[in-house]
């Protein structure tokens, strides 16, 4: 058993039991044990169950029974060591847990029921004024010391589940803006790819016999769902677009990689790339994916790199695109989810169409960026 793992109201038990039976043993050992004695001595340690709740009220208690004790004829200041123990303990939840009038209100009780104990037990006048004073100020300083770290690490703890909690909404923010940002430019590429079922439904149309009048209708369905869906779509992601999205602009393409590459070089960064396969069978939306990948991965080469010497390779097989974009100089660190798109971004589009994303640092230097993204999503 752990007793970190306990809770408070456990330990303090624990503890309180613990007590009362040392100072029972004590008070049988020394052969003055009394049914009176045995008493007081409950009284002044089963209050410590309950001092962290009820800080005040176990101090005066626990004092009460160390004045009870002393009249009965014990010695609670200079003989018996575990009536002292239990007195710290109770000055230590005052002085911890209080403040103010209650904490002014505890140390006189504990000064006066010391006093009378010793006064009671037959000390000189020189001890009670001395003692009393010396075990209250120990154990209220104690506690008041730690009772200021206590907060303080309360306080920084809650301040890191607050961070934590910051940083998480700002990943679902970020995630969520990242899946909007994709949503919006996949419209052109759906928008395209039914827009193209149309006309070639309508092309077949066109060809086809007087009699063939079954065909001819089934495919002016195909043609009109096809310009339903298009509009529905528009209506759709109009919900999603914002003033700067740049509607018009012509859509992402591996085919225009080399632009890309030359914007780069445009902006310092010395970059060589190498294209592997024919891009142009690539489904559009994977095609766009991969274009936002290299130019993300390139953007933060130039971010995190600027000098340094970049190889971008996109490769396109028969069943996978692949590709890889590492430097020489940069030591990239996983961006904090809320400062942009970044890494957040490419994996949420290698996800989309179920690849894979490898980053991290590469051997000797330097920082690497390999997706592979199936060209036939399952």
């Amino acid at each position: 058993m752990c007793w970190a793992r306990l809770a408070p109201t456990t330990r303090e038990a624990l503890l309180a039991a613990g007590l009362s039976v040392a100072v029972e043993l004590e008070l049988a050992l020394s052969d003055r044990m009394t049914v009176g004695r045995g008493a007081a001595a409950l009284l002044v340690t089963l209050p410590l169950a309950f001092r962290l709740r009820f800080p005040l009220t176990a101090l005066v208690l626990v004092v009460a029974g160390v004045v009870v004790e002393a009249a009965l004829g014990g010695n609670p200041t200079t003989g018996p060591v575990f009536p002292v123990i239990a007195v710290l303990l109770a000055l230590y939840a005052v002085g911890s847990r209080t403040r103010g009038a209650r904490l002014a209100v505890g140390a006189g009780a504990a000064l006066t029921g010391l006093f009378a104990a010793s006064r009671l037990a037959g000390a000189d006048l020189g001890s009670s004024l001395v003692v009393p004073p010396l075990v209250t100020t120990c154990g209220l300083v104690i506690g008041g010391a730690l009772g200021v770290l206590r907060f303080e690490a309360d306080t920084f703890a809650e301040r890191a589940s607050e961070l934590e909690r910051e940083r998480d909404e700002r990943g679902r923010v970020a995630v969520a803006e990242e899946r909007r940002r994709i949503a919006r430019e996949l419209h052109d590429v759906i928008g395209h790819s039914i827009s193209v079922m149309g006309v070639e439904a309508g092309a077949v149309r066109s060809v086809l016999r007087e009699d063939q009048q079954r065909e001819r209708e089934a495919l002016l369905a195909v043609e009109r769902t096809g310009r339903e869906a298009v509009g529905e779509m528009r209506r759709l992601i109009g919900l999603l677009r914002t003033e700067g999205d740049g509607v018009g602009e012509p859509s992402p393409s591996l085919r225009r990689v080399e632009q890309l590459i030359g914007e780069m070089r445009d902006a310092g960064l010395a970059v060589r790339l190498r294209v592997e396969g024919d891009l142009s069978v690539i489904p559009p939306g994977v095609d766009l994916a991969g274009f936002r990948i290299v130019q993300e991965a390139l953007t933060n080469a130039l971010k995190h790199a600027p000098r340094a010497n970049v190889e971008a390779r996109v490769s396109c097989t028969e069943h996978e695109l692949e590709i890889e974009v590492t430097d020489d100089g940069s030591t990239q660190q996983m961006p904090d989810p809320g400062a942009g798109h970044g890494l957040l971004g490419m994996r949420e589009r290698t996800s989309l169409y179920g690849g894979e994303l490898t980053t991290g640092p590469r051997e000797g230097g330097g920082f690497a960026v390999h997706a592979r993204i199936p060209l036939e999503v399952s």
